[in-house]
């Protein structure tokens, strides 16, 4: 797993956009994932969780959405 420079595991958060493209960013507090449920342009959200980079989040997104 990916980890910052605390050591700790870097965290993901994901959403398929009403476009039908699927997205991934950095977790970094509740907020992130509370202002995508309210966006009329999120369809499912998911996460947080880990993942080994971008790719990794993008395919683990992938299945959770």
């Amino acid at each position: 797993m990916s980890m910052d420079s605390k050591g700790n595991d870097i965290l993901w958060w994901g959403y398929r956009h009403t476009n039908g493209s699927l997205q991934v960013k950095r977790y970094f507090d509740r907020l992130d994932i509370q202002e995508a449920h309210e966006s009329p342009f999120c369809g499912a959200v998911c996460g947080p969780f880990t993942a080994d980079g971008r790719m990794d989040a993008l395919e683990q997104a992938g299945k959770l959405v």
